[in-house]
């Protein structure tokens, strides 16, 4: 009986120890699902994701995973840099965080400027990126990062896919992934909360079993 309660409560201490060291505070930052789950997707005043996007597809340099992005741009040529965004609301602990997220530009057959990725934390540009000019058929890669002070409670991490030139087919492909925000959870007054509850179990299988 003894071995018995064993197994019953390895669970129970995995889960625990589990939440204890649980750290990415965003949900489906690498897409497994498919599609947008868990993010709100939108676009600039004039902005445009492109004939296809947005949508999540394989990664072209970052093999193995997925990407969210577009062919993006302004639905009429207005020189500003326009396009696609996607957020996500995410609860924290109080402490230091770090923000990151790696973005890919495909050029197809027309060389220009590879586009604008902006990393915003709660409405601030935390981290920004301009490819600059690109040739014909050049695959683009980096990442964003950043560092942040996170206060208790609930925040926003979004991401802007921007481009200055008017979406179509033949605009260059903008991709990100790898979104992730490494952060202060779950708050110590929950792990107290959840550690009671083991304790507890533990004490009612003890007085079942044995």
């Amino acid at each position: 009986m003894k071995r018995w309660a064993s197994f019953l409560l390895l669970p129970l201490l995995a889960v625990f120890a589990t939440q204890a060291g649980a750290t990415n505070l965003i949900q489906n930052g690498d897409f497994h699902t498919g599609d947008l789950t868990d993010w709100t997707s939108g676009l600039t005043s004039d902005g445009s994701a492109g004939p296809w996007g947005p949508e999540v597809e394989g990664c072209e340099a970052h093999m193995g995973q997925l990407c969210w992005g577009g062919q993006v741009g302004s639905v009429v040529y207005n020189g500003q840099y326009e396009g696609a965004t996607m957020s996500q609301t995410f609860t924290s602990g109080a402490g230091p965080a770090t923000l990151s997220m790696f973005y890919e530009v495909q050029m197809l057959f027309m060389g220009g400027e590879g586009g604008d990725f902006l990393l915003l934390l709660d409405g601030n540009i935390v981290a920004q990126n301009n490819t600059g000019d690109l040739d014909s058929w050049d695959l683009a890669v980096g990442t964003l990062a950043a560092n942040a002070n996170l206060t208790a409670g609930q925040h926003t991490l979004e991401i802007d896919v921007l481009s200055n030139v008017q979406s179509d087919d033949t605009s260059p492909i903008q991709l990100v992934g790898g979104i992730d925000v490494e952060g202060p959870v779950p708050e110590p007054g929950s792990l107290v909360l959840m550690g009671s509850g083991v304790l507890g179990l533990v004490g009612v299988l003890r007085r079942k079993i044995f």
